[in-house]
């Protein structure tokens, strides 16, 4: 089962802090180190983001950059029967050092976005760059992980060489709740007919 964890922290701008002048005496390897271990106490299977090839115009060319799906959640998978107590070890991470408690929203992600994601993407997680070509006003995909979904995009953006692809009918009410049931993908569009 896929879950998801919402980190609204994720999306906001982190504040820069200023650079201290002293030296720290701490080595780099240390601090990793304990770093890694905090992660894997926090999440005891491991933790990943879905992110999209796409193709953006940077000064005068076209360059394939990574982005990331869904920046403000975190996905796991795990068994239905351990869901309980991955939530309460993120729960214990989470407020180790806080006097007011904070919960952790653990949500299941639907099945048709689960299904479809798992569809799309390689094993790193990843859904790579599209091709197709459009006849007669509907879009036909010859290369990449889209073929075989084209019944599912309701709109292209050729510029942005962007495709929206439904994936359930109703709008999810708990997960991708700035989405309404539409997941993005890079297709760029090589000819079109008609």
């Amino acid at each position: 089962m896929l879950y998801a964890v919402y980190n609204p922290q994720a999306t906001k701008p982190q504040a820069t802090k200023p650079q201290a002048t002293e030296q720290r005496t701490t080595e780099p390897q240390i601090t990793e180190q304990r770093t890694l271990e905090r992660k894997k106490e926090m999440f005891p299977f491991e933790p990943f983001q879905f992110t999209i090839e796409r193709m953006r115009h940077v000064q005068g060319e076209w360059r394939s950059l990574t982005a990331t799906l869904f920046p403000e959640y975190v996905f796991f998978e795990c068994e239905n029967e351990r869901a309980d107590e991955v939530r309460a070890r993120l729960e214990g991470a989470l407020n180790r050092d806080r006097t007011v408690k904070q919960q952790v929203p653990l949500i299941s992600v639907p099945g048709e976005l689960s299904d479809l994601l798992y569809d799309l993407c390689d094993e790193r997680h990843h859904i790579s760059m599209s091709k197709g070509i459009i006849i007669n006003g509907l879009a036909h995909v010859t290369e990449g992980p889209l073929i075989g979904h084209d019944h599912r995009i309701v709109r292209i953006d050729r510029h942005k060489r962007l495709a929206w692809l439904k994936f359930s009918d109703r709008a999810p009410r708990d997960f991708a709740k700035n989405s309404t049931s539409v997941l993005v993908a890079g297709l760029e569009i090589t000819e079109k007919y008609g």
